[in-house]
């Protein structure tokens, strides 16, 4: 059993109607400010309480620069488990506690408890034949993606959406996936926001295909 949660940061989900009719919740996050790139603890706090209190998400955050979301969903977790970060870049800058930012909360999430693990995926070993022992959180940022196939905001990787569905069906296939985010939508761009959407829709399909399994 799993549930697809959208959260509005922006209108860039609004130009994906398919993805939309596979969601269970929808947050609407338009009016808040000075969430971009970064955020204060007291915005963090705002957000969380309006994320439904649901085990095994599949949680689509939007672009790149609200990549920080991630350590909300991981705060939740409440048994041992292993991180894997897809991603271009690793978001792994120290930060204070006053802000949290999408490069510094990889960072903070190395010191929630039930964190035992942090295995980052991105160009250079997304063929790997992944194997973990605990359950797996899986985050994942499609500027990994190459520029050909998809067009982010951020510098991007060399993997093609194929690589990226192979990996996650290898992971999906013997491990145990208790929640999953998905970033790096692109900008207000009609022909790639549809590229996106069938990526995103793609990636949904997968897990659904074994199912993502509730977390005890």
């Amino acid at each position: 059993m799993y549930h697809v949660l959208i959260l509005h940061f922006d209108d860039t989900y609004f130009y994906q109607s398919n993805l939309r009719k596979n969601s269970f919740a929808e947050i609407d996050l338009r009016f808040l400010r000075e969430t971009k790139f970064m955020c204060s603890e007291h915005q963090l706090k705002f957000i969380e309480k309006r994320i439904p209190p649901v085990q095994s998400l599949i949680s689509f955050i939007g672009k790149g620069e609200y990549h920080y979301i991630s350590f909300l969903f991981l705060k939740r977790i409440k048994e041992p488990f292993a991180l894997v970060i897809i991603d271009n870049h690793l978001d792994m800058k120290a930060s204070d506690g006053n802000f949290i930012r999408c490069d510094s909360w990889a960072y903070r999430a190395g010191f929630i408890k039930n964190l035992k693990q942090i295995f980052y995926i991105n160009s250079s070993n997304i063929e790997t034949n992944p194997s973990f022992m605990l359950p797996v959180y899986l985050s994942i940022d499609k500027d990994v993606i190459d520029r050909k196939y998809l067009k982010t905001r951020w510098t991007q990787g060399k993997i093609s959406p194929e690589q990226l569905f192979n990996f996650i069906s290898k992971i999906n296939s013997n491990t145990r996936i208790i929640g999953v985010d998905i970033c790096g939508e692109p900008e207000l761009d009609m022909e790639e926001l549809r590229k996106s959407e069938t990526i995103n829709l793609s990636i949904i399909r997968i897990l659904k295909s074994v199912g993502i399994k509730k977390s005890a």
